[in-house]
């Protein structure tokens, strides 16, 4: 199982993609408490959620733009651009904007949410030309396990920087971790995609929304997303601290959210191995399995069967993002993936704080209980009626092409290269082989040791 996980490292691009997101994923966690400190420290806690905040609604105003960007630049450099604005953003912070004007820091937060509306759809989009088509769940469950696992250890790290120099050290550390990853992205010999007309922003952003509308089941599990994190995840969330405090158990909070990224490596290690017949249905229940965390918090459970529902939480977030991930970048046109990754995003995060800000008003008002077993049956039935929807219970993988998807004569399909243009996997002359990684270009274990 871990060697199937690994396999996609064979291929010199992708290694070295995922060393430097490897590391910039340390360096998000790291942000993540530095933040939070640097804040605190100096201002009012309220003003750490409008930070925040500002954070969230720049991601989603920017997130069509974002996939517009992705889908006519080249990816790799997209990504780069997305460090560089959102490291800038992050030295703003470590030279201490959070002791002026608010505003001054609400506009780095924004730039760093900025910074990565532009970077998600544009991985999500390089991805399949990193590996190729056996190795993509593959690569997509390595990096999901690699991020879970940042999540425990950057957080940590974090902690310690703060400790040792203060937050001041912990926000360069984060940037630094940026530097690393514009320096592997550099490297990639991914080429812009062919442009016909000019066509405006607005046109192409319409274009992706057209994409998404065309598919039934892209619509229908993006419509489940928004649905669940408003009703479901965001108080599953916000109210797991809220109930532990209140039976005198927050000491196991930490532990909790440990578990649940336990649970999402071994969801991650599960995938990559599995190919289920069909991944829409696995992938759909796969999320279902957060009601055992719901009924646990509803029913007041001892905190060891609630760790072992937080396993089974994560195991299913795993498992439904590398089949979601994979399927997606399998049956949408490569011209046209990443506006589509970005609407995905959008729908992702649109209603999220949302969620999060209406769940513990609703406890106080309808009570516990209540808002618990209504999380339950939303999350019951956006399990059961999308599976009725045309496409879903095989995540579009037996849907014929859509008439935006056909080529026209001459013009090579999606994922499949022009004449004389070498695949991801195919070396063009003086080009070493995807065992054989070339001299500038550090190998997996060079790569992380030096950062390390």
């Amino acid at each position: 199982m871990t060697m199937t996980l690994l396999r996609p490292l064979r291929h010199p691009q992708y290694r070295r993609v995922w060393a430097g997101q490897a590391v910039s994923s340390v360096g998000d966690g790291v942000f993540t408490v530095a933040l939070a400190g640097a804040v605190l420290n100096s201002r009012h806690a309220s003003d750490l959620g409008y930070v925040l905040g500002a954070d969230g609604a720049a991601l989603v105003l920017v997130s069509l733009l974002g996939g517009v960007l992705a889908d006519r630049l080249r990816r790799s450099r997209a990504m780069a651009l997305s460090d560089a604005v959102r490291a800038l953003g992050v030295l703003g912070f470590a030279l201490g904007a959070v002791n002026g004007p608010l505003i001054g820091a609400l506009a780095l937060a924004a730039l760093i949410g900025s910074g990565t509306a532009l970077f998600q759809p544009a991985f999500g989009a390089l991805t399949p030309f990193l590996v190729p088509a056996e190795d993509l769940g593959g690569a997509n469950a390595l990096r999901t396990t690699t991020g879970r696992v940042a999540l425990v250890v950057g957080p940590g790290l974090g902690g310690l920087l703060m400790t040792l120099g203060g937050t001041h050290t912990a926000l360069l550390f984060d940037a630094a971790t940026f530097a690393v990853s514009i320096f592997t992205l550099v490297g990639i010999k991914d080429t812009a995609r062919e442009r016909t007309g000019g066509a405006s922003v607005l046109s192409e952003a319409k274009d992706g929304l057209a994409a998404v509308w065309a598919r039934p089941w892209v619509t229908a599990i993006i419509l489940q997303g928004t649905v669940q994190l408003l009703f479901v995840m965001g108080p599953a969330v916000v109210l797991l601290p809220i109930l532990l405090k209140a039976r005198g158990l927050f000491y196991a909070y930490g532990l909790m959210v440990g578990l649940q990224s336990l649970g999402s490596v071994c969801g991650g290690l599960a995938v990559a191995a599995w190919k289920p017949k069909q991944p829409g249905t696995a992938g759909v229940c796969a999320l279902a399995l957060l009601g055992l965390e719901l009924a646990c918090l509803a029913l007041g459970l001892p905190i060891p069967v609630l760790g072992a529902a937080m396993v089974a939480t994560g195991f299913g977030y795993s498992v439904f993002g590398v089949l979601w991930g994979t399927s997606l970048q399998r049956s949408i046109p490569d011209e046209l993936l990443g506006r589509v990754m970005s609407v995905e995003m959008l729908g992702t995060f649109a209603l999220a704080p949302v969620g999060l800000a209406l769940a513990p008003g609703a406890v106080s008002l309808l009570g516990l209980k209540p808002v618990l077993y209504t999380a339950i049956a939303v999350l019951v039935a956006t399990t059961v009626v999308p599976l009725f929807v045309t496409g879903v219970r095989m995540f579009g993988a037996d849907q014929a092409p859509t008439p935006a998807d056909e080529p026209s004569a001459g013009e090579p399909s999606a994922g499949e290269p022009s004449a004389g243009e070498p695949s991801a996997d195919e070396p063009s002359a003086g080009e070493p082989s995807a065992d054989e990684p070339s001299a500038d270009e550090p190998s997996a274990v060079a790569t992380a040791g030096g950062v390390s």
